[in-house]
């Protein structure tokens, strides 16, 4: 039997709509409100996948 280094990742999603000058100004003023707690961050996993490294 073998011994696994197993890094497990998770990707999650969601669309919202910004009235903003610039497509940066509008990710600056989502991720805000999602840090203010203004907007609820994505729920819905998306995708996962996994790293294996052989110990």
């Amino acid at each position: 039997m073998k011994t696994y280094c197993i890094t497990y990742h998770e990707t999650y999603a969601e669309n919202y709509e910004v009235e903003a000058n610039s497509p940066d100004e509008a990710e600056q003023i989502l991720r805000e409100r999602i840090a203010n707690g203004k907007e609820s961050a994505p729920e819905q996993c998306q995708d996962s996948w996994c790293d294996i490294a052989e110990l």
